[in-house]
């Protein structure tokens, strides 16, 4: 299912401080997708259950893909993006794929819970969707999240802590690998925690 490397990357992104974390309230998300038919018209695609289902669960913290595609640009023809998501629900890709092709994430943050600092070595566009999350970086400078607040997140080391004693966060990820980050003479690399 999950590779050592992407096992850790989703650990990073989300480990968590609480025990005993049952399932959220949060209801499942709906994921609609259009399609040209061949007339030329617009319709919406059928092929796949509307709710976007969990594919991920880490100690309490959801994940589920929302959508993947190769890298861009993308060839919708003959359904190939369709295929590739599929796919990719049967065989999970990292939380960033090689290559730039864009993975939209859902993560779903238990009450009281926390990632440890982390860098990946992407572009990641995180609006948050649900409660709040608080948004460290290793600067020391913290913002706190609500709903419908948009964070443009570019390859920092950061960690995520849901701030409420009572209600789950969620948020949703657009992440898409970038180019080496070079500050001075040295590039920078991801920066994961050790599995344990």
């Amino acid at each position: 299912m999950i590779g050592k490397l992407q096992l850790v990357l989703y650990i990073a992104f989300c480990t968590l401080c609480s025990a005993g974390v049952t399932a959220p309230d949060l209801p499942d998300p709906s994921r609609v997708i259009t399609d040209v038919n061949t007339d030329g018209k617009s319709v919406f695609y059928s092929g796949l259950p509307v709710p976007v289902p969990v594919v991920e669960n880490l100690n309490g913290a959801l994940f589920r893909l929302g959508y993947i595609t190769e890298r861009p640009p993308v060839s919708i023809n003959d359904e190939t993006d369709i295929d590739f998501y599929e796919a990719s629900l049967e065989n999970l890709p990292p939380l960033v794929p090689a290559g730039g092709g864009p993975a939209v994430w859902y993560i779903d943050t238990p009450p009281n819970a926390s990632s440890p600092l982390h860098r990946t070595i992407s572009i990641d566009i995180v609006v948050q969707l649900q409660g709040e999350i608080e948004l460290t970086l290793d600067s020391g400078e913290t913002r706190l999240l609500k709903t419908g607040d948009l964070t443009i997140q570019r390859a920092a080391m950061h960690a995520w802590r849901n701030p409420s004693l009572t209600e789950w966060s969620r948020m949703i990820g657009v992440m898409s690998e970038v180019q080496p980050v070079v500050v001075g003479n040295t590039t920078i690399t991801a920066t994961l925690p050790t599995a344990t």
